[in-house]
């Protein structure tokens, strides 16, 4: 404590601010093992004459964390305090070190699928047994989260800042176990698959002994005071006339032919980008000319593929992020507002991201046949990009890791059912002069009605009526008739040769 307080404890500082730091010493235990010490700093004389008829902040911190280990919640031991001249002096708090540990996040970015999961109902635990012991922390987010053996079947997740954690006289209420889930959601929702996070509130719920129905319905309100809370930040941004202008630059690409009709609305959605590039595989009416009332970058090529002219409008984009988009999509104001708020913060450490499709077609929004989410690579970064896969199936392949977009891109696909029918038509061409081949028996009979079930049963189809069993039955019929033409097209090139 001497040591402490003449600041000859030497050793690496891992945080400092106004408010205090604190420093890792090697070889300062009571077994030669290395110790973390916190300082606070009473810096304003407010704080001085509040703190003055208050425990200091050192003792508060050791009287959270016996709690926590009387519960059972993972925090580090302290070994003293020292508060002998609060709030005059600094007070310390001396702790052991949790040797071995990694920060929250880089465990699970390097942990496999599996061990992801494991990860996140190790979190749901931990958040229960916290709110279970009366304890709650304002600041509950993963940068004051460490990992212990990580790997394991058993992770264990310690907390390792208790600066404002209290335990409210009656427990947690509701309102603050929403708020700590928020926070974990809000801060992990960019390097978490919604798998993990419904893991992470089913083990949390268990864990507190609650019902699924309960469970449930917390999940819900959970989801809800996020999208508030986002909301919020969102208005707050347009109110102070925040514009990301710090932001790397976006290109939007989009390839198209004769789309006169429907590409103005496409164009008009896309003004905020800082570049569209337009690639024309030879229209015959006046899609050219629309485009130039929007972009001079309006470029023909004749047309060579799905993934050709891809990856050619791709190599003609300059701007560091690409979004691309097709001439019967629309980017609404949601969407832009949380692509503008990725790529203020640099992708948010990803270099793609899904972006879900939401189908407008036959009077409604198909939430359910099995149209939606559809999530498709369509945001990323230019120079870690090239396209891949075979027509009309094309998409972007990016060295790199993938996030996903919660808000949808709309697509309004069809104009009636003659235009499915015939959009049904051509892209079975397309796929069946791309990959050739005799069908076998399961592909004839068995994927169509598969096809069938999975859009009008699992995806709830059935829930939209008549529309339901037709986008179904449609879908079935594109499977069966895209394996009789690549069946027939093989059989023709044999017959060729």
């Amino acid at each position: 404590a001497e040591r402490v307080r003449a600041g000859e404890t030497g050793g690496r500082v891992l945080k400092e601010s106004e408010h205090g730091s604190v420093v890792w010493v090697d070889d300062a235990g009571p077994q030669g093992e290395p110790i973390v010490v916190k300082s606070r700093h009473p810096n304003t004389a407010w704080s001085r004459r509040r703190d003055r008829f208050t425990v200091s902040p050192a003792r508060r911190q050791f009287e959270v964390a016996t709690a926590c280990r009387g519960a059972g919640v993972e925090v580090p031991e302290i070994l003293a305090i020292v508060d002998e001249r609060w709030p005059v002096e600094p007070c310390y708090v001396l702790a052991r070190a949790v040797v071995g540990a990694e920060p929250f996040l880089d465990a699970l970015c390097r942990l496999s699928p599996r061990g992801r999961r494991t990860l996140a109902r190790a979190l749901g635990r931990f958040v229960a047994h916290l709110h279970g012991a009366g304890i709650y922390v304002p600041d509950l987010k993963h940068e004051n989260l460490l990992v212990c053996d990580a790997a394991s079947s058993s992770p264990r997740v310690v907390l390792v800042d208790l600066d404002r954690a209290r335990r409210p006289r009656g427990g947690v209420s509701r309102r603050r176990r929403i708020r700590n889930l928020v926070q974990l959601h809000w801060r992990l929702s960019w390097e978490t698959l919604p798998r993990e996070r419904q893991l992470m509130f089913a083990q949390y719920g268990q864990a507190l002994g609650a019902s699924r129905v309960a469970n449930a319905a917390l999940a819900s309100d959970v989801d809800r005071a996020r999208r508030r809370k986002q909301g919020a930040l969102l208005r707050m941004r347009r109110r102070m006339e925040q514009r990301p202008a710090e932001r790397p630059g976006v290109s939007a690409m989009i390839i198209c032919q004769d789309e006169a009709g429907r590409i103005r609305p496409c164009l008009a959605s896309l003004a905020w980008c800082d570049e569209i590039v337009v690639v024309d595989g030879g229209s015959t009416d006046e899609t050219i000319q629309i485009c130039r009332e929007y972009t001079d970058r309006v470029i023909e090529n004749p047309w060579p593929g799905h993934r050709a002219q891809k990856q050619f409008a791709l190599d003609h984009t300059t701007q560091p992020w690409v979004l691309n988009v097709d001439s019967d999509e629309r980017v609404p104001e949601p969407l832009r507002e949380e692509i503008e708020w990725l790529l203020a913060h640099d992708g948010a450490g990803f270099d793609g991201f899904q972006v879900p499709r939401l189908v407008r077609y036959l009077g409604r929004w198909w939430w359910r046949g099995g149209w939606y989410p559809s999530r498709r690579l369509r945001l990323f970064r230019r120079e870690k990009t090239e396209w891949g896969g075979i027509d009309p199936h094309e998409k972007a392949l990016v060295h790199g890791p993938i996030g996903r977009i919660t808000e949808p891109l709309w697509h309004l696909s069809y104009e009636d059912v003659a235009h499915h029918l015939r959009s049904i038509d051509r892209l079975t061409d397309v796929a069946a002069r791309a990959r050739p081949r005799r069908a076998r028996w399961d592909k004839l009979y068995l994927r169509p009605p598969a096809r069938f079930l999975r859009s009008w049963l699992l995806g709830r189809g059935f829930q939209e009526g008549f529309p339901g069993f037709f986008i179904a039955l449609a879908s079935a019929v594109y499977v069966h008739v895209k394996h009789v033409k690549a069946d027939e097209e093989a059989r023709t090139t044999e017959a060729s040769s």
